[in-house]
C-alpha cells in the first residue's frame, strides 16, 4: 500500500510546493482579505494549499488578474490531481483483488502439484481438468498485462497462502510437468490440450521477469516426487526417465522458483 499512496503524496507535495513558489514569486501576489496587507511565506503556502484542496477558506486572496487567473489554475490542478488519484487507485486495487483471485482460483483444484494430478484423476486421465484449464489460460493472460500496465502490481503480495499467485501458478506449471513428463504415455493429455496454458503461463513469467532478477540464484527446485501418485494407484514413469525429462525444464522452474521467492515464499510453499 505504501509503494501506491507514496507517488500520490509525492506528485501532491510537488504540485503544492510549484504552485507556492508561483504565488512566491510577487510580494503583492496575495494579500489578506480584510487589510489588504501582503502576505507572509507560510501564509502563502497556506493559500496554496486551500486552493490546491478546494477548499474556499478565502481569508487572503489573490491581487491582479494575472494572479487570479492562476488561482483558478491552481484549483483546477488541485481537482485534476485527485481526479487522477482515484483513477488510478480503483483500478489498481482491483486488479491486486484480480491477482488473488486467480491465485484462489488455481488453490481450488489442488494445493501441490500432486493434489491437481489426484483431484483431477479419472478413471485413466485428468481429463476433468481441461475446463478449469480453459478458464485459467484468460485469467493468466489478462493478469499478465495488468502487471503491464500497474507495475506498483509487482508489489502486492498475499500473505495468505491460498491467494498466493505466483505460488500457486508454479504449483499449476509443476502439475503440468507431472501430467506431461510423470504419467505414463497412454495416460498423457494430449499436447494440444497443454500448450495453451503452458503459453499463458509463459507470458505471466516473462511479465514478471524484469524483477525475478531480485530473487536469489538457487538454480531449479529439486524434481516433484512421484510417490503420491503412486500411492493414489495413478500410473507413472520411474523416476530416473522422469528426472532425465526435467533436464529440458532447468531454466523454466528455475524461473517458478524466483516466482514464488520475489512474492515471499520459499518452493516448500509449492508442495511435494
Amino acid at each position: 500500500m505504501l509503494s501506491v499512496l507514496l507517488p500520490l503524496i509525492i506528485w501532491t507535495l510537488l504540485l503544492w510546493l510549484g504552485w507556492a513558489l508561483i504565488f512566491c514569486s510577487e510580494p503583492g501576489a496575495v494579500v489578506a482579505a480584510g487589510t489588504g496587507e501582503p502576505a507572509g511565506v507560510w501564509q502563502r503556502i497556506y493559500f496554496t494549499g486551500y486552493n490546491l484542496f478546494t477548499l474556499g477558506m478565502g481569508d487572503f486572496i489573490p491581487r491582479g488578474p494575472i494572479f487570479e487567473i492562476l488561482t483558478d489554475v491552481c484549483c483546477a490542478s488541485g481537482f485534476l490531481l485527485f481526479g487522477a488519484a482515484i483513477a488510478y487507485l480503483v483500478p489498481v486495487i482491483s486488479a491486486a483483488t484480480y491477482k488473488r483471485q486467480t491465485g484462489a482460483y488455481i488453490w481450488t483444484l489442488g494445493a501441490t502439484p500432486a493434489g491437481i494430478i489426484i483431484q483431477s484423476w479419472d478413471k485413466d486421465n485428468c481429463a476433468s481438468i481441461q475446463p478449469h484449464l480453459l478458464v485459467l489460460i484468460p485469467m493468466l493472460l489478462g493478469l499478465s498485462e495488468t502487471h503491464l500496465t500497474y507495475p506498483v502490481l509487482h508489489f502486492f503480495r498475499s500473505t495468505r497462502r491460498p491467494a498466493a499467485a505466483g505460488v500457486n501458478v508454479a504449483v499449476l506449471d509443476e502439475a503440468l510437468t507431472l501430467m506431461e513428463y510423470g504419467l505414463r504415455a497412454e495416460h498423457r493429455p494430449s499436447a494440444a490440450s497443454l500448450i495453451p496454458i503452458r503459453a499463458a503461463i509463459n507470458q505471466y513469467i516473462l511479465t514478471l521477469r524484469p524483477i525475478l532478477g531480485f530473487a536469489p540464484e538457487e538454480g531449479a527446485p529439486p524434481p516433484p516426487s512421484l510417490d503420491a501418485l503412486r500411492q493414489a494407484g495413478i500410473p507413472v514413469v520411474e523416476d530416473g526417465l522422469f528426472e532425465k525429462a526435467l533436464s529440458e525444464q532447468v531454466e523454466r522452474r528455475t524461473l517458478l522458483r524466483k516466482l514464488a521467492r520475489v512474492e515471499g515464499w520459499t518452493w516448500d510453499a509449492v508442495g511435494d
